[in-house]
This record gives structure tokens, sequence and C-alpha cells, in this order.
């Protein structure tokens, strides 16, 4: 891949993954606070944030998805085009993130959140730094998926 193209393909991808990450940063944050500012429990609070994460990263792509399937299935009545868009949303999004999900929630992410502050310090050091390895990994095997969904599906 010439650098020209490299150069193009990291623009398209940073351009689809940041307004997610924004949001699921703020998702995680917002939730992880507001459930931490009532039970003062680093667990379920953690456990809010991994959740309010998914809620603002997966809330954004399944509504542009949405969003434009709806337009792209606009000709047909209603009812044919929510399922048209909600099916053709859905087979997107799993080729581009269920292998990246699958490794990351039940290998990496707790691996390196695990491992890496024990060898960084301080312990917020080696925590982000493991939590941005796990989100490079991540967004790897992402970005893949949505290279072969561009590729196989043409959608």
């Amino acid at each position: 891949m010439n650098h020209i193209k490299l150069r193009n393909k990291t623009q398209e991808w940073l351009n689809r993954y940041i307004p997610a990450e924004v949001l699921g940063t703020i998702g995680a944050l917002s939730a992880a606070w507001m459930v931490y500012s009532h039970t003062h429990s680093y667990i379920v609070a953690a456990a809010s944030g991994w959740v309010g994460e998914g809620i603002g990263f997966y809330g954004y792509f399944i509504t542009i998805e949405l969003l434009l399937n709806g337009r792209k299935y606009q000709q047909y009545p209603l009812i044919k085009r929510v399922s048209l868009a909600v099916a053709t949303a859905s087979t997107n999004l799993l080729i581009e993130f269920l292998p990246a999900e699958i490794l990351d929630n039940f290998i990496i992410r707790p691996f390196a959140m695990y491992i890496a502050p024990q060898y960084i310090h301080p312990y917020p050091l080696g925590f982000l730094i493991g939590k941005f390895s796990a989100d490079i990994i991540f967004y790897s095997f992402a970005i893949i998926g949505y290279e072969t969904r561009k590729h196989c599906l043409h959608r």
C-alpha cells in the first residue's frame, strides 16, 4: 500500500471510529462516576462504566447504520424498510465487530489491564497503557472486519 493510500485509509478509519470512541468514553465515565457516587463500589462502578461505554460506542454505530440503511431502502413500505435496514445493519456490525469483541472482552483487554499495571507504575499509568494496548488490538481487528465487510458485502 503506497503512502498516500495508507494516509487516506487511516483518515477514513479515524473518521469512522473517533466519534464512537468519544461517545463511548463519555458513556463510560458518566456511568461509572454516577454509580460510584451512589455506591462507592469500584466493582459496580467499573461494570457500569463498561455498560455505559458499550451504549455510547455501539449506540453511535447502530444509529448510523440504521439511518444509512433506512435511506437505502426508502422505496419499500415502512415495515419492510425497517426490516431490511435492521437486517443489513446487524450483518454489517456483526462482521465488523464480533471477532474484535470476542478477542477483546474475553482475552486481550482483561489480560492487558491486569498485567500492565504490575510492571508499569504508578498504577493509573499502567492501567492506561494496558487499556490503550487493548484498544490498538481491538481496532486492528475491527478495521479488518470493516474492510472485509466493505469488500465482501459492498455495503
